[in-house]
């Protein structure tokens, strides 16, 4: 009879208790994965970046190196204006910037006055500014994050006259500079005197070669296309090497190279490596370009305005490395891609 009891006592826990024990212990988990859901996440402090559209890649690269910078030291960065339905210029942005108190801005500069007023106006609502890619040296920024663009102009130089060593020719070569149209712009006036100073050192007067430059309307979709592709129609105007000081120009010149037959016959150098940029450097369509860092770029930034945030101080200046791309750095890049994506 005992052993009867004992057997009831037994099954009544077996289907009861346990049952309604596993219900509540499921019930914790479903209550703390919600909380958890539900629970937003607390950032210590808000950063925006400000970039303009123009080098969207270029741009893509810095911004997502720098928030993933931020999530790491619990800051949320922001891509300030990104996605609106109005456009708002870069004065407006600063403004509004201002007006939201962020903690700090990284900011593509220039020289303009309308920019070193915005910048500091920042400054003195207590909100420090990081320029990138261009400085902006009248104001009273925190830290600039960039390339050291004398060297970029003697990359190219280097990259001018390997063109020459395989090319060589009896006439004089043309070779033409796109820069943006910006008379402030300092970065494009270094580039250009690191090419002409590269080239002076090392070839001297023992070749004819003509450097000029054109400064093409950026500010449209599709003005610099236009430019680019006028440029390729007319056989008088035509250079024997051309040079796009940014991604843009680069991917309109290698298009309009492929569209107007002028493969092998221009040689472009570009800036910037966008995973079509890849496919045309491998097809020699593009002999070579040269990128900075933008992944280092980007974490710079953050560190930089961390730094000031903590101590009231940071580097006025933070240099970015740069790489240059072959055709056959292309190809093999392509060959990694395509094995990881079979590895997949």
């Amino acid at each position: 009879m005992k052993k009867k009891k004992m057997t009831i006592f037994l099954l009544v826990a077996i289907f009861i208790l346990i049952p309604t024990a596993l219900t509540v212990f499921g019930y914790r988990i479903y209550v703390g994965a919600s909380k958890e859901i539900e629970q937003p996440v607390i950032y210590d402090r808000h950063y925006v970046m400000i970039t303009g559209d123009k080098d969207g890649g270029l741009w893509d690269s810095v911004y997502e190196s720098a928030r993933e910078e931020g999530e790491q030291r619990g800051i949320c960065v922001e891509r300030f204006g990104s996605g609106l339905p109005v456009k708002y210029d870069r004065d407006q942005l600063i403004k509004m910037a201002v007006q939201a108190s962020v903690d700090g801005i990284i900011l593509a500069g220039d020289e303009s006055e309308e920019t070193i007023s915005g910048i500091n106006r920042a400054v003195d609502s207590g909100i420090p500014v990081v320029t990138v890619f261009n400085d902006c040296s009248g104001s009273r920024r925190q830290c600039f994050v960039g390339s050291n663009y004398y060297h970029v102009g003697e990359e190219y130089g280097r990259q001018i006259r390997r063109i020459l060593q395989v090319n060589p020719k009896s006439y004089t070569q043309k070779i033409l500079v796109l820069m943006e149209e910006n008379p402030k712009d300092a970065s494009s006036n270094l580039i250009l005197l690191g090419i002409r100073e590269s080239l002076e050192q090392q070839l001297g007067v023992t070749r004819a070669i003509s450097i000029e430059t054109a400064q093409v309307d950026n500010s449209g979709s599709f003005s610099a296309e236009e430019y680019i592709r006028d440029l390729f129609l007319n056989e008088e105007e035509v250079p024997d090497i051309l040079i796009c000081l940014s991604e843009v120009y680069t991917q309109c010149a290698y298009q309009a190279a492929v569209d107007y037959n002028k493969v092998g016959d221009v040689q472009i150098l570009g800036y910037y490596c966008s995973d079509q940029l890849l496919d045309a450097l491998s097809k020699d369509i593009v002999k070579a370009t040269i990128t900075p860092d933008t992944d280092k770029m980007g974490r710079l930034c953050v560190k930089a305005l961390e730094e000031y945030q903590q101590t009231g101080y940071t580097n006025g200046y933070e240099t970015v490395d740069l790489k240059l791309v072959t055709s056959g750095d292309a190809r093999k890049l392509l060959v990694e891609q395509q094995k990881e994506e079979e590895e997949k």
